[in-house]
């Protein structure tokens, strides 16, 4: 028996001894302590299971550096208090940042080492900081031109169109900054100081448009159910609701339907909102569909359509509700 143990422990040990043990790779000093990023160049290194994805690894890798240091920038620049409390608003500009690094289009780089390391790709890419930082700086520019223009297009707009297009022009503004910041994380010396001064002006433009932006609301009999809840809808976006001196005049009409099923009173509601500018002009109109029920009575079931408005408007926002596009 022991003779026998001792044979199955001999070959146990010889097989073992016989297999083929795993390659140990040996990573050359280039990937694994790769340049520093310097005045003139950046430096990323990449593995792939070909030249084509090593390389976007190693672009992938600058790109990761410059968000870090375009958020780092950003954070110097802003604070979270700066959006009054809006975390959303600062983290959609966080994202913001890191959605426009990812978009850079890395056109100009070298190949500085590159290496087949066990049926994969290493290499080492060098980006020059001045071509980069041109073709960063010429589409900053081109948006920021961009921006100059929409605004001479909606200064010619009633005040409420004004109050609705510089809400637009504010999400692009976060655009506007993170170019600006990227382009500075590219080049220290870049002066961002023109487009963070074009974006506080845009979020002046805005301020005022809401300022100028005076709304009365009225209503045919069947429709005044809704007037309130419209008001708060406008109110709630800071747009002025008026008895008098009105720029901007809403219009509702409506026609109820009832009926009574299982008990429980049923209104079907549809709303016409119209929107007319200082000299009765055109702007814009839209037609809504709204239900409405009570165990009780009609009237309660119309009010709880106008609470389906409210609803409605918060979903939707105001501006899209009224028909402003």
């Amino acid at each position: 028996m022991k003779r026998v143990t001792f044979m199955l422990l001999s070959l146990f040990f010889m097989g073992c001894s016989g297999a083929k043990q795993p390659e140990v790779l040996s990573y050359p000093s280039w990937y694994l302590n790769p340049p520093h990023n310097d005045g003139s160049s950046l430096y990323g290194v990449g593995e792939g299971v070909d030249l084509s994805s090593a390389k976007i690894s190693a672009l992938n890798a600058i790109a990761a550096s410059l968000s870090v240091t375009v958020s780092s920038e950003f954070k110097k620049s802003e604070s979270s208090s700066s959006f009054n409390g809006r975390e959303n608003t600062y983290h959609s500009a966080i994202n913001t940042l890191k959605a426009e690094v990812k978009e850079i289009e890395f056109g100009d780089y070298t190949v500085v080492q590159n290496l087949a390391l066990s049926g994969r790709i290493i290499l080492l890419v060098e980006v020059s900081r001045s071509r980069l930082f041109n073709a960063q700086k010429a589409k900053l520019e081109q948006f920021s031109k961009e921006l100059r223009a929409e605004h001479a297009n909606i200064s010619r707009k009633s005040p409420l169109q004004q109050a609705f297009a510089y809400e637009q022009s504010m999400e692009k503004t976060q655009k506007l900054t993170a170019l600006a910041l990227l382009a500075k994380s590219i080049n220290s010396n870049f002066d961002t100081a023109p487009y963070i001064d074009q974006v506080a002006q845009i979020k002046q433009y805005q301020e005022d448009a809401l300022g100028n932006a005076k709304v009365s609301v009225t209503a045919d009999p069947e429709a005044r159910v809704f007037v309130d809840a419209l008001k708060e809808g406008l109110n709630d976006a800071g747009i002025q609701t008026v008895s008098s001196g009105a720029n901007t005049h809403i219009h509702l009409q409506n026609s109820f339907q009832t009926d009574v099923i299982y008990g429980f009173t049923i209104v079907k509601a549809t709303l016409l909102l119209s929107t007319k500018d200082a000299q009765q002009r055109n702007i814009a109109t839209k037609t809504i569909s709204l239900n409405g029920k009570s165990r009780y009575d009609a009237e309660k079931a119309k009010l709880s359509a106008a609470q389906s408005l409210s609803l409605k408007i918060t979903q939707e926002g105001i501006y899209a509700l009224i028909g402003i596009q």
